[in-house]
């Protein structure tokens, strides 16, 4: 860059006062001569410090940034909790398969024969494909609730969450960042004293006596006088080295761009990086509220879970006695009672599966919203179907891609980004600023001392930079098209995550319905067997079958309950409205 400063400044002081010299900042690389550096240098240096300073502090930030996330802020939206393809019999299972529970994989053995599908213990439902990773509180609270709705926890886990604190933090850097660039285009005042002991060598400035041009003179071929590598003029009179003397200065400096386009748009891009900032915590908070109110469907699906396998071992007992009781009346023989006694025992293994998985729930749950670990807290909200109409892809559709929040993160990084471009465009406009300095120069803070003052405005034009701007606005091009590709695969993104959803929705409710029916068939199937083997016109074999298919009937409802609220949780995530979800 060419600096061409202007004749328009003017240098003082009072009569009979000599120029003081200034120090200058150790990376400035100007002369430190008598008489000082152009005016408004220093200041233009410590302004081109701080850019590349901000360049920099840039370039880390994005190197940081999490590989496959796009722009910042940006996550993928979650799939469909069951596909299309499932079938009623499997939902208990998850988008990446059946979930083993802690101990093993808890299905229950059934005998040959059983009319009801198997179904798993302590699956929990799962998002499949690139999602966001689930992160915990960075907070605690101080102390439990008593109980607690999926509104509150969502309330908490938003409060709480390390996804959502970082988004506002990031949000709070983008201003900072902002601040930095106005910082720019406003006055600049700033103040320095110094007080010095020094010596000067004027032979080597090109100041001689004439003594000492006579004696270079008569030194031979070696001398340093008498050719065009000489050390200058004679100056009679004038010693060749002077000092030690003392200096004093102490003055304000200030500085004002009075043009300054690539500054000016520099701001505008700026502005528009905070709203980015500001969509991004925006779409934390929907993030988070995603997987809170999936974890406080698992745990609650947990609960169910207990319940189920507690009624089951309920019904085992009572079955084993009443074969120990037709063994006595000479009904039935040891093989019924042996029969029925794994069945209990098999159960009562079910029961500690049940409770271990729904014990982990509730820890992920708490982890995500800062309750304490191992809390007491009651959660409320219970598993249901819910009777609201399926709406319709035409009616979901236009609704979702105007409350998504990456359609509106996508529309504005554009934005900025031309924005961006257009400042990095802007760095080959001239930059007019205006500079002075005023302040005491004297020997000591007590001697000799006289104000001094310089003004005057300087005009920076850059003439060849070896394509470094052209290198930046090409870079900046490149990602404005990488954002509008960003915002097409976004738009579709949107119509796949409402179709998805809607799909998922509808096969839920008929899982539902079908488990209703297999819960009601089943208690009717085992009140038959019981009743034959109570008058003796059968062994409990076909009682132990019953009683296993109406064990699978109960797990089988509730895990088409959790795939149901899933379904749900999954619409309302793709509408973007998983604030607002509710069981």
């Amino acid at each position: 860059m060419l600096l061409a400063t202007g004749a328009a400044y003017a240098q003082g002081a009072a009569p009979g006062a000599t120029p003081a010299t200034r120090p200058q900042p150790a990376a400035s690389g100007s002369q430190a001569g008598i008489g000082g550096p152009p005016v408004g240098q220093p200041q233009m240096q410590q302004l081109q410090q701080r850019r590349q300073q901000m360049q920099q502090d840039a370039s880390q930030q994005q190197l940081q940034q999490q590989p496959g996330g796009g722009q910042p802020g940006r996550v993928s939206q979650p799939q469909p909790l069951v596909g299309p393809g499932s079938q009623p019999g499997q939902a208990g299972e998850t988008a990446g398969g059946s979930a083993p529970a802690p101990g093993g994989q808890g299905t229950v053995g059934e005998p040959s024969g059983s009319s009801t599908p198997q179904a798993p213990v302590g699956g929990r439902v799962q998002y499949g494909g690139n999602v966001p990773t689930p992160t915990g509180a960075a907070r605690t609270v101080a102390q439990a609730p008593a109980t607690l709705s999926l509104p509150e926890a969502i309330k908490l886990g938003i409060d709480n969450n390390l996804t959502t604190l970082l988004a506002a933090e990031r949000a709070n850097q983008a201003r900072a960042l902002r601040q930095q660039v106005r910082s720019f285009i406003l006055p600049n005042l700033s103040g320095m004293a110094y007080q010095q002991n020094r010596t000067l060598n004027l032979a080597a400035l090109g100041l001689t006596s004439g003594s000492d041009q006579s004696s270079m003179g008569n030194g031979g071929t070696g001398g340093m006088g008498g050719g065009t590598g000489g050390g200058g003029a004679a100056t009679p009179g004038i010693p060749s080295f002077v000092g030690p003397f003392n200096t004093f200065d102490a003055r304000l400096y200030f500085s004002q761009a009075l043009l300054d386009i690539a500054s000016l748009r520099q701001l505008k891009s700026s502005t528009a990086a905070v709203q980015v900032a500001e969509l991004g915590t925006l779409l934390a908070r929907e993030q988070v509220a995603t997987f809170v109110a999936l974890a406080y469907l698992n745990a609650q699906r947990g609960s169910l879970d207990v319940r189920a396998a507690r009624a089951d071992l309920a019904l085992a007992e009572a079955l084993r006695r009443l074969a120990q009781q037709q063994r006595d009346a000479g009904v039935a023989n040891g093989i019924d009672v042996v029969r029925a006694a794994t069945r209990a025992s098999q159960q009562r293994l079910r029961v500690v599966q049940a409770e271990a998985a729904f014990a982990q729930d509730r820890l992920d749950l708490e982890r995500a919203i800062g309750l304490p670990q191992g809390s007491a807290t009651q959660l409320v909200d219970t598993l249901g179907l819910r009777p609201e109409l399926v709406p319709t892809v035409a009616e979901a559709l236009p609704a979702a891609q105007s409350a998504r929040v990456e359609a509106r993160l996508a529309e504005q990084t554009i934005a900025q980004r031309a924005l961006d471009r257009r400042s990095r465009a802007a760095a080959r406009i001239p930059v007019i600023a205006a500079a002075a300095d005023y302040g005491a120069s004297a020997s000591t803070p007590w001697q000799n001392e006289h104000a001094t003052r310089t003004y005057g405005v300087t005009l920076s034009v850059p003439v060849f930079d070896g394509g470094y701007i052209r290198g930046r606005e090409n870079q900046a091009r490149s990602q404005e098209r990488q954002a509008e590709l960003e915002l097409g695969n976004t738009r579709g993104q949107v119509e796949q995550d409402v179709r998805n959803a809607l799909l998922a929705w509808n096969l839920a409710l008929e899982q539902v319905r079908s488990a209703d029916e297999q819960l009601d068939l089943a208690g009717r199937e085992l009140a038959l067997a019981t009743q034959r083997f109570r008058a003796g016109v059968a062994d409990n074999l076909e009682v132990l079958q019953a009683q296993a298919g109406l064990a699978n009937a109960r797990a089988l409802r509730v895990q088409a309950l959790a795939q149901y609220g899933g379904a749900r949780l999954n619409y309302a995530a793709a509408t973007g409205a998983a604030q607002q979800f509710t069981l």
